[in-house]
């Protein structure tokens, strides 16, 4: 998936940003997140295709359901805000 326009805006909207902490915290599916964030399985999903978009998250099938994981590495590593924002615009780019 190609990752598009202002990404580092995605993380701005409470709804995803509290999506981006239970996945930091383990993989989850898309009920479990509606159930941590208290939203609708529509919102909790179209949150989700932005975050792909942005390359953000990724998913993988596990039983019935998709399990949703962190997938840009400059979020899984130890870094100050600055560097993680370079790596990120440097992998869109390179993807544009």
């Amino acid at each position: 998936m190609k990752c598009e326009g202002n990404c580092l805006g995605i993380l701005g909207n409470e709804l995803r940003l509290g999506i981006f902490k239970a996945l930091a915290e383990k993989p989850q599916t898309v009920s479990a997140l509606c159930k941590k964030t208290g939203k609708e399985q529509s919102a909790v999903s179209h949150a989700l295709m932005q975050m792909k978009k942005c390359q953000f998250v990724e998913s993988k099938v596990k039983g019935k359901e998709r399990e949703y994981f962190i997938k840009a590495e400059a979020f899984t590593k130890r870094k100050n805000i600055f560097e993680m924002v370079e790596e990120h615009e440097k992998k869109c780019k390179a993807t544009a």
